[in-house]
Formats: structure tokens, sequence, C-alpha cells
């Protein structure tokens, strides 16, 4: 059909009826014109009187008129033939969380409970479904549309937040209700139909794999989420704060029991081509679930649909209908008009063609926006702007606006940023705009400081949020913005709560803890050091991995610690500076023994737990071990008295005795005095049996004079024992050797091995050392180095005691 080729039949009806009373009124003031000029003169003698009369002349002028009025409405009927092809891309999915909210999600066998546990989960991973509309129905004996399908998703997370026990008034479970529930609320030209049921899997009814076949055939995917323990767990009626004391009891009087349900949830889920995970301890299952969802929408974003669209023909109509009215100019009475009616006909013509050009990129955006498709719709308008740059270089702060905020959409942050900062500076005398450049900067470092967040870089995170808090502010302040100014206080809210949701500030102290009450007093010595996270449990500091600060001068210290889960287990490790340790001191960490099932004979750190976000303290009390001290000494003439004369006594082993047989074992702790036959060697506290084995068999043990020749001793932290003094008198050539000396040369040794006593616990080997020191002596020879000063965090002091 040839009309068909006219969109807009409307304007070629008009034309036809204009141009029909239009040639009426023509035909009828001719022939009114014509009378009156016979009352006149006749038609011979008209020519002579007005030269210029020409009815033929005037039908013409007339007919060319009529034809262009007639082009004008044919190019107003939009007349179209050819065909275009239109690419576009479709919308996101749509997607129904059925959360479950009966009694049942109270049971903690997932910290802190199941409820609390998905809450928080769905909200950290909301994120990934950009542009995909979502809704909530909560459900336990029967199902409630909670929030609706929406791309708004804080909307959502205000209305999962409220979602609590109790919300839905019917007890029990009945997983054909939110089935049924999704069911009315899709649309039924939706084309991609999700819905996420999370529950224990307790169908009390029995109907849910009915529903789910039937919701199989309406195209709806069920990806069931199952929550809780195959063993079961009770379920607490306390407080989520509070200690679990008191249960939920059945009517009979019996702990009720709730049990993870998985054969119902599969079948669901199977029965509507779906799948089935186990949400597990820190929400993993979910995780996958939005990850698979968050593929599909981007495959279906990745599909362009091809459109075919007839093209716009209206231009040579236009064309033709100026030529016309030009044309129609041309008489021999106007010539004298034709320069000017070319000219008003010519600029007019590429006024409207341009402004045609331009309108109809702005128009392309446009429909782009409307349709979701920002990209697009951000290149038609840089297109624009390209045009206008080459024709002045202010271009139009409505069009840099516009740009700004559908690269913003789009996702294209620093494009957007630098068309929306374009906008402001173009458009100082138009405050509205500038508001609205301002406000969608504050959308963009929001947007950001949540990308930053989910990359737990809080520093980052804080800078950007910054910057929208700035600019959100200037927005409120231009023109009141109220989008801005409900921005402001929202989504500081939101920022501030999910940042002090993932850090504890942990803060601390090291100090010489002399009475062993675990609490610092004033009479008691600072300690100066580092404090590292130990990430492997060597006890080692490892610079190039392991974080380290160091403490202020009163040995305090603070850091945040960034967690997107807790509870959690922390490491910490400290070493002291040299100024703390001296020579005749071994100071050592006493740390509580570590929360099972960790072996506290392999640990050899501070090991606790932080249980939520917030403050925490620890405490780091610094002793002195207990140290066996003596010296060992070559008793020549075998008297049992030390002679000036006689020097230490070096070949020789010491040994603690613990069977009481007098005779080192395999299992039994030895070390060797010093060359000057001066020892010193840390213990833990308790009684010791001290032996003395030489290293020649034929030595003779002369001191104690005893039979046993070992010593008894008690010692305990900040506390070193009696000396011990062993006499050994070794009758073999070097030892003559020894005695032949002059006495000058064994003062001058003896002077040597003093000073060399200064460095005594240098020379202590770790293997030489029992277990409980090991840690000690490796942290005392690390030459590991300390983080620059600049990377540190000293905040306040910290309270008195321990918390931990």
């Amino acid at each position: 059909n040839s009309m068909n080729i006219f969109a807009d039949q409307f304007f070629l009806y008009l034309g036809i009826i204009v141009l029909v009373l239009m040639s009426f009124l023509f035909f009828w003031r001719e022939k009114k014109k014509k009378k009156k000029i016979l009352l006149l003169t006749s038609l011979k003698l008209l020519p002579r009187l007005i030269p210029h009369f020409s009815p033929i002349r005037n039908l013409i002028k007339f007919g060319i008129f009529l034809i262009g009025v007639l082009m004008l409405f044919i190019a107003l009927s939009r007349p179209q033939w050819g065909i275009a092809q239109r690419s576009s891309r479709p919308t996101g999915i749509d997607l129904i969380i059925a959360l479950d909210v009966s009694k049942s999600m109270l049971a903690r066998d997932i910290r802190p409970n199941r409820l609390e546990r998905v809450k928080l989960t769905i909200s950290n991973l909301i994120g990934n479904l950009k542009g995909d509309r979502i809704g909530l129905i909560a459900f336990a004996g029967n199902a409630f549309l909670q929030c609706p399908l929406t791309l708004d998703h804080q909307a959502f997370i205000n209305t999962l937040n409220n979602i609590e026990i109790g919300t839905i008034k019917a007890g029990g479970t009945n997983l054909a209700s939110p089935i049924d529930e999704a069911s009315r609320s899709f649309s039924k030209d939706d084309r991609d139909k999700f819905l996420i049921l999370i529950s224990d899997g307790e169908d009390l009814e029995g109907e849910g794999l009915k529903r789910a076949k039937e919701a199989a055939e309406q195209g709806i995917k069920i990806y069931s989420i199952g929550i809780g323990s195959i063993e079961g767990a009770r379920i607490p009626t306390d407080p989520i704060d509070s200690p679990a004391r008191n249960f939920l009891l059945d009517p009979s009087g019996k702990t009720v029991i709730t049990q993870l349900d998985e054969i119902a949830l599969k079948k669901i889920s199977q029965e509507t081509d779906g799948q089935y995970y186990p949400i597990g301890s820190t929400g993993q299952g979910l995780e996958s679930v939005f990850k698979k969802l968050k593929s599909l929408g981007e495959q279906k974003t990745r599909e362009q649909l091809s459109t075919e669209i007839p093209i716009e023909r209206f231009q040579p109509f236009i064309i033709l209908a100026i030529l016309a009215f030009l044309i129609e100019k041309i008489t021999p009475s106007n010539q004298r008009r034709l320069s000017r009616s070319m000219s008003i006909g010519l600029a007019f013509l590429i006024s409207f063609f341009g402004g045609c050009i331009k309108q109809d990129n702005i128009k392309r955006a446009e429909i782009a926006a409307e349709s979701g498709d920002w990209s697009q719709a951000a290149k038609f308008y840089d297109i624009e702007l390209n045009a206008t740059y080459k024709e002045s270089p202010q271009t139009s702060p409505k069009i840099l606006l516009n740009s700004g905020l559908a690269h913003s959409k789009a996702g294209h942050l620093n494009l957007a940023k630098e068309r929306l900062l374009e906008a402001i500076d173009q458009s100082l005398d138009s405050p509205k705009i500038q508001s609205k450049a301002l406000n969608e900067l504050g959308n963009i470092f929001y947007k950001e400081t949540n990308g930053w967040l989910d990359q737990q870089n809080i520093m980052q995170a804080r800078k950007s949020w910054k910057q929208a808090l700035k600019h959100y502010g200037l927005a409120a302040e231009i023109d009141g913005n109220i989008k801005a100014t409900s921005n402001l206080k929202s989504l500081t809210e939101q920022i501030e709560k999910r940042i002090s949701s993932m850090i504890c500030i942990i803060k601390g102290k090291i100090w010489r803890d002399l009475n062993g009450d675990g609490i610092p007093q004033k009479s008691e010595q600072n300690l100066q050091g580092k404090i590292f996270w130990d990430k492997n449990d060597d006890g080692e500091h490892n610079a190039s991995n392991e974080p380290s600060l160091k403490t202020n001068l009163e040995g305090q210290f603070a850091f945040e610690w960034i967690s997107s889960d807790y509870p959690v287990s922390l490491s910490l490790d400290s070493e002291l500076i040299d100024g703390n340790q001296t020579e005749k001191e071994f100071l050592i960490p006493i740390f509580p023994a570590p929360p099972p099932p960790l072996n506290k004979s392999m640990v050899r750190n501070l090991s606790f737990t932080v249980e939520k976000a917030g403050e925490s303290s620890v405490l780091i009390p610094y002793r002195q071990a207990p140290i066996i001290k003596g010296k060992v000494w070559s008793d020549l003439n075998g008297d049992s008295n030390p002679d000036n004369n006689e020097d230490g006594f070096s070949q020789a082993k010491l040994f603690l005795d613990q069977n009481g047989n007098f005779l080192m074992d395999e299992n039994e702790t030895s070390f060797s005095p010093d060359s000057n036959g001066t020892f010193a060697f840390p213990i833990a506290p308790g009684q010791y049996s001290v032996c003395i084995l030489p290293d020649n068999p034929d030595a003779n043990i002369t001191f104690p004079i005893e039979e046993k020749k070992g010593y008894l001793t008690w010692v305990d932290f900040e506390s070193t024992s009696d000396p011990l003094i062993f006499g050994i008198q070794d009758n073999t050539e070097s030892q003559d050797n020894n005695q032949s000396q002059p006495q000058q040369s064994r003062s001058d040794n003896n002077q040597e091995s003093q000073e060399n006593s200064s460095e005594k616990n240098e020379q202590i080997r770790p293997e030489e050392v029992n277990a409980l020191y090991e840690r000690l002596l490796q942290e005392m020879e690390s030459k590991s180095k300390n983080l620059d000063d600049e990377n540190q965090k000293i905040i306040g002091t910290i309270p008195q005691g321990r918390d931990y």
C-alpha cells in the first residue's frame, strides 16, 4: 500500500483539505476581482490600463505556491522508504530473592545466626547485580512481597535490613508460598525470571515441589540456597548479642532441633532447571549464585538486538517546497525582491537543516537513553559535542551535562568526570546545571567508594568518599538540590555503616610486667618495640610480606584491622628494640595459651579472636626469663677450691637432670659454658637439678663436694638462680700446657674472658635452648627491618588490664 510510506498520515489528509480550501478561495477571489474590474472597463482595454495584469501568470504562480504547500505537508507526513538496521541492547535480568524468616533462622550454626548471615552476604554482593531489577519476598507459613522488582538497589537494601523473625506472622515453613508470590510478581512479558530461594528446606506443608513444576512452565528458574547444618542445631530465643542460654521448646517440652533438608531444595531447583548451593560458613554459596546470574546478565547485555527501521525521507520535500516558494516570487513585479528572498530562503535552509542535524544526534541519544543503552547515548552526545566544538569553543553546558550523565550511567566514570567538570565551568550563570553536575559527581565518587570498599581498601575509600561529600554539599548549597541533600544524608549513613562494619581498631601496649599480674602499673617500665602480623605463625618477622608498626615512646600502638567478615582470628607478634634488652636479662613476651584447636606448644605468638568490628585492646607484657647462672673452673690441684692461678673451664656440658639419675639422657636439655667458664641459661619457671658432664671421660668433678655432683635450684620470672659453681680437674696434655703458661698470660686470658662474658647471651644458640624460649632467641637474632615511620598509626592510650 503506497499510503504506508507515510508515518504520519494525518498531515497528508490535512494538506489535501488545506489545498482544496486554498484553491476554492483563490478562484473565488479571482472571480470577484474580475467582476469589480468589469465595472470599470472592458476586457479589451484592461491590458492597456494594467500592463502587468495576467490571469494566466497568476494561475501559474498560485499553482507553484500550491506545490510548495503540498511539499510541506508531505514532509510533515514523514515519508519513509528503504530500511536501516538498528542495534540495541536488552535490559538486565529480573531477580526475586525469597528469604525464610521462620524461627529456625535464629539457629547459630552459622555466625552470627542464619538470618543475619544471609542479610550481610546479600548486602555485600548486591553491587554485582548492577542494571538488574531485584525484588524481595519474606516467607514462613505464608509469603509477602516486601520489595517489588526495582532498579533502586538501595531501596532493596533498606527493606532487607528491616526484615526480621516475625515479619511473617504465620509460623512454620511453606516453600510453595514464596514460589506462588514470585509468579505473581514477575511480569508476563519478562523473558528472564529468576528466583533465589533461601531456606533450611524444612517444608512443613510439602507443596514446594508441586508448585515448582508450575513455575517451570512459566519460565521461572529457581536457585535454592540451603542454610544450616545437616546434623541440626538448637534455636536460641536470646537476643543475638547475648549468649545462647534459652532455646525453643516444642509443645511436649523437648528442645527443637532444626536441620537442613537439602533434598527438598535440590528437587525444587532441578524441576526448574536451576541449581542448589549450600550457603557455606561465609556465604560463598550465595556468592556463587550471584556470579552465575551476573554472567547470564552480561551475556544478555552483549547480545545485540537488531531491528529494521524505515529511513526518513522528508528532506527532499522540504527542498522542493523552498524552491517552489522562491520560484513563485520570480515575477516581473517582484524581481527586485528576488535577491533578498533567495538570501532569506538560503539562510532558512541552512539553519533548518543545521538544526535538524543537531537535533538528530540529540534525539538519537535520548532514544538510546530511554532504552537503557547509556553507552550509545553517550556516543551520540559526544558526536554532537564534537560538532559544536568546531563551531565555537564555548559548548552548550546542557549537552555537556547530558553527556556526563550518560557516561556515568554507562560506567565510564573518568569520562563522566571530565564532561561534568566542563559543564560546571561553562554554566557559571546556570546554577541549576551546576547543581545537577555536582550531584552527579558526588554519585560517581560514591560509586568509586563502594568499589574501593569491595576491595577492602579503606584508605582509598575514605578519599573518594570525602570527595563525594564535598560535591553533594556544594550541590545542596547552590540551589538546595533535594537529591543532593537526600544523598548527603542517606549515603553518608550507608558508607559509615559499611566502613564501621569492616573496621576494628586494635589498641595495645608493651611493658615490663614485674609483678606478673598482666596490668600495667605506673612503676613498671614501658617498652618500645615493633608489632607485626605473623601470617605463617613462625614467630619471626618477614618484612617483605608481614605488615608491622612501631610503638610510641610509651610502648603504645594502634592499628586498623579490616575484615569483610567477623569473627576473625589474628596472630600478632612483637620484637623489642635493642635499647630494651640488657646484657644480663632475657626479656620475653608472656602470651596466654591459644584457643583450641591450636596446639599451644606449636604457637609462638599471640593468637586472639576479634568477635566484631569496633574497638579491641591487646596487652603484651614482657618479663625477664628465669636464668640459671654460674661458673665452671679448672681445679688444677683438685683441692675443690678456686685458686687465683686457676682459670675458667669450658670443655664440659651442663644439663637439666629430669629423671634424677644424674646422667645426661638424650631427651634432657644441655648447654655449654662460655670460653671463660661462665654460663647463663634461660629456662621455664620451676625447680631443676643441674649437673655437669666433662668432655673428657677421665676428668674429675671436684666441686660440688657432694657425691651427686649436682645442684637443686628454684627459679621464677624476674629472677636468677644462686651462682652454681662447678670444679673440674682435667690432667690431659692440653690442660698441662695451659698450666705451663706464664701467670701474666693467664691473667690476660682471664681479662679477655671477662670481656667476652658480657656477650654470653648473644652466643647462646637456639638449638641449645628449650622449646619455651626458642622463639625468643630467634626474635633477638632477627635482622628484619621495621616499616617506615610514616606507615605507623599510633592512637591515644589503652584501657588498663586484660580483655582477651
